[in-house]
């Protein structure tokens, strides 16, 4: 499990380069109040939040995985992309670190990264891949 310093440190250095901010926030569900309250804004509080278990961040991601597919299968470049930054940052919580790995020769909306995920997480990827491979939606 990330200590709550290591996953302050990953909000810094991951912030900058996320202006949507499809992949920091999801780093916050781990933080304790007290600690992400200086990400939040400031009507924020502490009664109103919890903080995700790994069991819980793994079936999210597990949960999501239908979601990221049509995405993928229906072409849709900033919703596809975002499933992947999604991905990065809870494959990240739960331990492992693939560097950006996943953006590495990001194509086909991100579908390679997907049978890769599926594979991480014991899931098959033929059960949503649609088998189309184009980047231009034809």
């Amino acid at each position: 499990m990330r200590t709550q310093e290591q996953i302050i440190e990953r909000i810094n250095a991951r912030r900058e380069g996320d202006m949507f901010g499809f992949e920091w926030p999801i780093y916050l569900e781990m933080l304790s109040f007290e600690n992400a309250k200086q990400f939040l804004k400031p009507e924020a509080k502490a009664e109103n939040w919890t903080v995700k278990t790994e069991d819980q961040i793994r079936a999210e991601a597990i949960d999501y995985m239908n979601f990221a597919w049509k995405k993928a299968n229906d072409c849709r470049g900033i919703s596809a992309n975002r499933s992947v930054m999604h991905y990065q940052a809870w494959l990240w919580l739960l331990g492992e670190d693939w560097g950006d790995a996943l953006m590495d020769d990001y194509e086909y909306y991100g579908k390679p990264q997907l049978v890769r995920i599926c594979a991480h997480f014991g899931l098959d990827s033929n059960k949503w891949d649609n088998g189309i491979r184009t980047n231009t939606g034809d």
